[in-house]
This record gives structure tokens, sequence and C-alpha cells, in this order.
């Protein structure tokens, strides 16, 4: 008798599936690219952030803590959302220089979510996730604005004030715990994996980082405290403003896609009736990258 055995067979094509589905699940990366206002990602951890969107699997999160708005407060045509305009639209630009055929439109499907209680606005765009927490710009120095009170992530992080707001009054942290546990809980939602997590924040040695703003410094240490919260081994850490005195190291198609991407990035401002970063004073730092690898244990030695 000649007896066949279908279900059996099909029953283990389905577990070879299952297993092959979770290995692929297992092997996504997550980025996680901090930018202190919504222009700095682009001019200081740019390539990086462009081979990371390449490999579709990969999740690249964008997280904005300050709203960059100079102190300018806010409205319908204020500094903060066209500089928030400049950050999207260079984020669809490097998804879009990727996959030409992308054909995404410009729609990124923002919503609201709650993360330990807190409302925050988050974008999608490919395989890019895109976060404001619109906290204040805290001024080069850390010392504020008026118009928000003279708050600051520095003074928030010092203890010098108890709470930080956004300035749209979407979301207010009594500690400094409050603020590092809700961007944990922000990174633990939108992570498959911790073990393939990475941070991309900015360099907090001052020695090798000089003369850095205070919302990039003060950011870079919120995210070691989430980093340690989340147990992860090592960081990447970039010098910013002091790279426009350094030799170009970015070249060929990579010199053109850190070049689009921050023509993207000015076109937001511009179109949404603020000047246009696209200058000598900005576009000088376009074609340097400079970061190094670190281990968490080692940067309280810095």
């Amino acid at each position: 008798m000649n007896i066949k055995y279908p279900c059996f067979k099909n029953i283990f094509l389905f577990i070879v599936s299952v297993i092959f589905s979770i290995g692929v699940l297992g092997a996504q990366n997550t980025s996680v690219y901090v930018s202190a206002h919504p222009d700095d990602w682009q001019l200081f951890m740019n390539p990086n952030a462009y081979h990371d969107l390449q490999n579709t699997e990969n999740k690249v999160i964008f997280l904005h803590t300050t709203a960059g708005d100079a102190g300018s407060g806010t409205g319908n045509t204020s500094y903060y959302l066209a500089r928030e305009e400049g950050s999207l639209r260079a984020i669809r630009f490097l998804c879009n220089a990727i996959n030409y055929e992308l054909r995404q439109g410009n729609q990124m499907n923002g919503t609201q979510v709650i993360i330990n209680g807190h409302s925050l606005l988050r974008y999608i765009y490919a395989n890019a996730v895109v976060y404001f927490l619109r906290l204040p710009d805290g001024n080069f120095n850390g010392v504020g604005y008026s118009i928000h009170n003279h708050g600051s992530l520095q003074k928030f992080y010092d203890g010098t004030v108890s709470t930080v707001s956004a300035i749209d009054h979407s979301a207010s942290y009594s500690s400094k715990e409050d603020l590092i546990n809700t961007i944990a809980g922000l990174i633990k939602s939108e992570t498959f994996s911790l073990e393939n997590l990475e941070f991309n924040i900015a360099d907090t040695n001052a020695d090798i980082n000089p003369d850095d703003h205070s919302d990039h410094l003060h950011s870079s240490l919120f995210m070691q405290k989430v980093a340690g919260n989340l147990g992860l081994k090592s960081v990447k850490l970039y010098q910013e403003y002091s790279t426009k005195a350094k030799p170009m190291n970015v070249f060929d198609n990579d010199f053109l896609t850190c070049a689009g991407t921050w023509g993207a990035t000015a076109s937001g401002l511009s179109d949404n009736y603020h000047h246009s970063t696209w200058n000598e004073g900005h576009n000088v730092w376009i074609g340097r990258q400079y970061f190094r690898e670190v281990l968490l244990s080692e940067l309280q030695d810095d």
C-alpha cells in the first residue's frame, strides 16, 4: 500500500519557515540617531545614517530631543516646525535615494503615541522611525531662553531645574529619571532585540569634541544613561562642531548623498519662510564624519 502523508510534509515546511522567520527577525538591527536639534544628524552622523537605512531589515530611529526653536517659541510658521520639516525631508530623501522605486510620496503617518504616560510625536517612512520630543532649546551654553523660563537639558540633567516640558505642552517630565525611563520605553517599543541595538550620539569628551553645543552634549549624557538602562555595552560617539576644521573624509557617492541630504534639509526651512541653511557656514561640515565606538563602562573615565 502506498500511503502519502501530505499533512506531515506541510507541518515540516511550516516549522522550517517559522524557524527561518525567527532567524530573520532576530537579525534585525536597530540604530538610533540622537539629534539635539532637527538639523544635527544630517551634518555630523551621515553617511552612517544612510548606510544603516540601506538594509530594509534594519530599523533606523531618528530621535530629536529638543525643538531647536532658538527661543522663537511656537506657532504655525515657527522656526522649530520648519526645522522638523527639514529633517523629515532629509529622511525621505535618503529612503528614496536607497530605493528610487519606493514611490511612497511625502506622507509620513504622523501620530501621537503614549510612552511611560507621555505623549510623543512619531512618524514612519519605509524603515525609518522619527520622534520629536520638542524639549526647550537650551541655547549654546545651556542658559536657555526667557520664553521657556530659561529651561534646558543641561539644567534638567544637573538638577538646577526639577521639571522640563515640551514647548508645545505635549508632555512634561517630573524628574531626570522620568525622561530617561520614557526614552528607554520608546526604544524598547521599537526594538525587536536589545542585543542588536546601537546608539549614535555626540561625543562628550571635550578634548575630542571641543566647543560643542550644550544641547548636543546633554542629549548624549541622557542617552548614555538610557544605554545603561537597556544594557548596551558600547555606543558610537561623534565629533560635531569641531569637524569643520578637519580634513574631508567622505567622498564619491557618500559625499553626494550627504550634500543631497543637507539640501533637502535646507529646503524645509526656506519653504516654510525661514532662512535657508544652504550657506558657507553650514556647508563646511558636508563631507566630514568623525566618530569612535566606546565601551559604556569606559565613558566615566573620559
